[in-house]
């Protein structure tokens, strides 16, 4: 794909973006702090979207810049997370057939279930500290602010409890296990190859004989 069909993709996608949002390009280009026409001729595939325009979209928009600039086909980071988990569901089988022979097993309720996305902050004690009513409130908004939307997964602990991870940390736990996997694997091909080498070098085998 040429610079030129790139840049037609990228507008289509924008112009639908700003419909789906209820808005007008002009409005769109002030909240981004670009000229209208910038805005029309990026729509038009006349001209290039860069990554700092896309930002700036994207933020107004409430899109992904890399959906913008398609470099992939997820248009929130809940359609990439939920992509990815489906994309790793055979290692999610092999990950919970582990976890429950632990004696940890997955918990459904109302907040798993639903496939809204939800909001999750977590508060040092550290930032806690000194902080009361108005302080305090304003700390939860200014993290609520900058905490990204996600969904949720619950696990039962053998004890009970209910542990609660976001699906996106999931999927680092998920991406963690794979890659100690491929390590391994990277490391026994390893030792074997250089094993094989080292007997072709002397003519001898594992046991010592010649």
């Amino acid at each position: 794909m040429n610079q030129e069909e790139l840049n037609i993709i990228c507008g289509e996608r924008l112009r639908k973006c700003i419909e789906e949002k209820n808005m007008k390009q002009k409005d769109v280009a002030a909240a981004a702090h670009f000229t209208e026409q910038h805005i029309s001729n990026i729509v038009k595939g006349k001209c290039k979207l860069t990554t700092d325009t896309a930002r700036a979209l994207s933020d107004v928009l409430n899109v992904r810049m890399e959906y913008l600039l398609c470099e992939d086909d997820f248009i929130t980071d809940t359609e990439r997370i939920i992509s990815n988990m489906d994309s790793l569901e055979h290692i999610t089988k092999s990950i919970c057939t582990i976890l429950d022979c632990k004696g940890y097993s997955l918990h459904h309720d109302k907040y798993t279930e639903s496939a809204e996305p939800f909001k999750t902050i977590i508060l040092d004690s550290n930032e806690v500290d000194g902080r009361s009513g108005g302080a305090l409130d304003n700390l939860i908004a200014e993290k609520m602010e900058s905490a990204t939307e996600q969904t949720t997964i619950a696990l039962k602990h053998p004890d009970g409890r209910i542990i609660r991870i976001s699906s996106e940390h999931f999927h680092t736990l998920l991406s963690d296990i794979e890659n100690y996997i491929d390590y391994k694997m990277h490391m026994e091909y390893e030792d074997i190859r250089n094993y094989m080498l080292e007997s072709d070098r002397t003519g001898k085998t594992g046991n010592g004989s010649p």
